[in-house]
């Protein structure tokens, strides 16, 4: 998995488990607000106040239907059309399956588990909103390319033109001090050397907003990652597992790398990266997922009744 697919990965993820949990949010408090002889806004519960000025419960799921509630009916609406047209067409996922894109995925973190644990810590998302949406995105591939063939010949010729593309790259847990000149580095590394903590000096001297506040944490990068700087990469590549190095010049500062960890990931099976291969081209060949959402939402009568204020979306 490259760091753009991760991060587009995990954008999805996040918008659509926030959707998800909104969702049922508003949904259940809805239910429960218009129950009780539907409390008008003054016996609505406080949820924060500004000086002495509540804001109200009410008030609060107003706002979110507002600015959020049409987007929320799509993608709930989504998910029920999605299983409609699975059932009809004979259409599962299995948990092996669920397990084995989790494990794909998660290649791109130096394994699932760990995949598992940065979500969670940085994300919120458990593992179950992540089976989930994961269930959710293979159905809707399988959908997508039911009638699509792509034969072995094809297989081979992409294998033939990106030699590289499955070939396990190292990936490196680093952290990073930037500083605005070349001797400031330098005293960084003295300081280090006398036993000072990285993440406190980080925190201290780092001028990276990025990182600074993370004791310069970087997180995992892979040896081609475009992203981050060449020269930095050119001296990550020579270093091992807790070398720090510096000062080196990017350009715009000086920076003092750490080097916390480095993963080797195992080389996937080849009947794997024939499967993703296989996978990959008949998506490229048919409808978006997007679109067939859209014409899902058509075929089944998918509709929002009137008095659901509309937002604009690509959905």
């Amino acid at each position: 998995m490259t760091r753009q697919e991760k991060g587009l990965w995990v954008t999805v993820i996040v918008l659509t488990a926030g959707l998800i949990f909104m969702g049922s949010w508003l949904f259940f408090s809805g239910v429960l607000f218009q129950e009780g002889n539907k409390k008008t806004e003054q016996h609505s519960p406080a949820v924060a106040f500004v000086q002495d000025k509540a804001i109200t419960e009410a008030e609060w799921i107003e706002e979110l239907k507002e600015s959020y509630g049409s987007e929320m009916l799509i993608t709930m609406m989504n998910r029920q059309v999605v299983a409609l047209e699975a059932e009809a067409s004979g259409i599962t996922v299995t948990s092996e399956e669920i397990d084995r894109e989790l494990e794909r995925i998660g290649q791109g973190y130096g394994s699932k588990e760990r995949f598992l644990k940065e979500m969670k810590q940085q994300l919120g998302l458990s593992e179950e909103m992540l089976m989930a949406d994961t269930k959710y995105r293979l159905t809707l591939e399988k959908i997508a390319t039911a009638d699509v063939k792509v034969d072995e010949a094809e297989i081979d010729q992409y294998l033939e033109q990106h030699p590289d593309q499955f070939r396990p790259k190292r990936q490196f847990n680093l952290s990073i001090i930037k500083v605005e000149t070349e001797k400031e580095a330098n005293d960084v590394l003295d300081r280090l050397e006398n036993g000072e903590s990285f993440a406190d000096l980080a925190a201290e001297v780092s001028i990276d907003e990025f990182t600074r506040d993370h004791g310069g944490r970087l997180g995992y990068v892979e040896e081609d990652d475009p992203f981050q700087p060449e020269a930095l990469m050119e001296t990550v590549l020579t270093l091992d597992k807790g070398d720090i190095a510096g000062p080196i010049d990017l350009e715009d500062s000086y920076g003092v790398v750490y080097v916390e960890d480095i993963l080797i990931p195992e080389t996937p099976d080849e009947n794997l990266i024939r499967e993703t291969v296989r996978k990959q081209l008949a998506l490229e060949q048919a409808v978006s997922l997007t679109e067939l959402e859209r014409q899902l939402r058509d075929k089944y009568g998918a509709r929002i009744v009137a008095g659901v204020p509309e937002v604009q979306h690509n959905n």
